[in-house]
């Protein structure tokens, strides 16, 4: 799939496997490629439980769960160990106490632990549960952050692809300076999306008074409409993820009308088990092993 070797084009999303423990298992249930994180440079907690909120009838999730995992270093001892024909995506991203001048750094030092053993590197600006990581959406900051992993891929024989981790709550001009930004650079693609944090969704769902960003099916409009929308910008030879409301072969299927290469899924899969994978991947006429 444009230069990504996948099993097929169903991923698990990062945030389930934050400390790559499940690797082989993810992949024995059927997904095409497998994402690991967010990883941050040190370990921490992450904010205060409870952090995860079943919206039951709605078929979504509200978490707050602002990156917990045991650090690079400790994770990077497992990644070493994941077989060559695994599809491995990376998530990093800054630890919370992180000063803003610092964050590069926070990247670049996940970059250089993990960039042997991944196929792919997700730099996650995104996640609304951090504080002040969505002011990298901004053009400035962005291509800072860009032009750091860049130049630090460049250095080294093993090269990753790059993709890049975007929210699903920001302004239309945001969206086009960004990826005219992408355009304009070596980066290989986009995820699209985090969670929201849109407060007129969350008052929908009653949640409007605790933090998180929601998932599931209650995503599925916003970052459809976003993909739909990118898609009209985006340049043909970057890869295009989509994530968010996956519940079953139709709103996965729908994903690649909107433009899409390749799915992920995280909530779906907490609601429905993993059976759910095998039955999207068998219905999925467009798989090749060597995409």
């Amino acid at each position: 799939m444009k230069g990504l070797r996948v099993k097929n084009r169903l991923g698990l999303a990062a945030g389930l496997d934050k400390n790559a423990r499940l690797i082989n298992e993810f992949d024995n249930i059927g997904f095409g490629f497998v994402e690991v994180g967010t990883i941050t440079p040190k370990a921490q907690y992450g904010n205060p439980k409870p952090r995860i909120k079943r919206l039951i009838s709605h078929e979504s999730l509200l978490n707050s769960l602002g990156f917990p995992n045991e650090g690079v270093r400790s994770i990077k001892s497992r990644l070493k160990k994941v077989s060559g024909d695994i599809c491995l995506g990376v998530n990093i991203g800054p630890n919370k106490d992180t000063l803003p001048e610092e964050v590069i750094n926070d990247y670049l030092l996940c970059y250089e632990e993990v960039f042997e053993y991944a196929d792919f590197v997700t730099i996650n600006i995104s996640s609304p549960n951090t504080p002040n990581l969505r002011s990298l959406h901004n053009s400035e900051n962005f291509k800072a952050v860009i032009d750091a992993i860049l130049n630090e891929r460049n250095r080294h024989q093993k090269k990753p692809k790059v993709f890049i981790k975007i929210s699903p709550d920001e302004e239309s001009k945001t969206y086009t300076n960004l990826i005219e930004t992408i355009n304009n650079s070596a980066i290989d693609g986009v995820i699209i999306s985090n969670t929201s944090n849109n407060q007129n969704l969350k008052k929908s769902l009653n949640v409007a008074h605790l933090p998180g960003g929601i998932s599931g099916k209650s995503l599925k409009n916003s970052s459809n409409k976003i993909l739909k929308e990118i898609k009209t910008m985006i340049n043909k030879e970057k890869i295009i993820v989509a994530v968010g409301g996956i519940f079953d072969v139709d709103s996965y299927n729908e994903k690649f009308e909107l433009g899409a290469d390749l799915v992920q899924m995280y909530t779906g899969l907490i609601y429905e088990g993993p059976n759910l994978v095998k039955r999207i991947v068998k219905n999925d006429k467009q798989i090749s092993s060597n995409s």
